[in-house]
């Protein structure tokens, strides 16, 4: 069934030239600067209300960069590849220490370290003329909170799950349906089909 009211990709998506931009070559000091900076929505300032900068090399984006990279990035050593209590093997030889002041130590090692070797890397595409369950089904397979969107092989904007939040917030909201109870029988139902 086709809906005239469906959005396509094209319709939701944040161009790229929306988005800050930060060097592969940066370090997570810059990078954190112009995250810290797009951040908070401020009016009449383009570029802000993002949750990540794009990283680009030679011109072409490469990845993202956000909050999950950035904690990522501070991860204390110890605990690097265990996850208490999760699928990952338990890494007997890691010892849940947080001890006072490993944060701060943690910042300050990573400061000068590279944006490259921390980012995300875009290995998710949808088109701009694909549906948007289809930005759903990578985000929710993926586990991953934008899709980046092509034109004819060339990056040219994000899909955040936000973004589809709110379309599909729209279409349930302003949606037509029923609110008669069911009655019938659901086993004849399926026969039939």
């Amino acid at each position: 069934m086709v809906n005239p009211c469906e959005r396509k990709i094209h319709n939701i998506m944040i161009p790229i030239y929306d988005y800050p931009t930060v060097s592969a070559r940066a370090t997570l000091k810059d990078a954190v600067q112009v995250l810290m900076n797009a951040y908070t929505l401020q009016k009449n300032k383009p570029r802000t209300g993002r949750q990540c900068v794009f990283v680009v090399k030679n011109n072409e984006l490469v990845g993202t960069f956000g909050i999950a990279e950035l904690l990522s990035a501070i991860e204390p050593s110890h605990l690097k590849g265990t996850i208490f209590g999760g699928t990952k093997p338990y890494n007997v030889w890691a010892k849940a220490l947080f001890w006072e002041g490993l944060l701060t130590e943690r910042c300050v090692e990573a400061t000068n370290k590279k944006v490259i070797d921390y980012m995300r890397a875009m290995d998710n595409f949808v088109d701009v003329k694909d549906t948007l369950l289809k930005a759903a089904y990578l985000m929710i397979q993926n586990n991953i909170d934008e899709v980046a969107v092509k034109n004819k092989e060339r990056i040219v904007g994000m899909v955040r799950r936000s973004d589809l939040f709110y379309e599909i917030s729209r279409l349930i909201t302003t949606a037509e349906v029923s609110s008669a109870p069911y009655v019938g029988n659901l086993a004849l139902d399926a026969k039939q089909m």
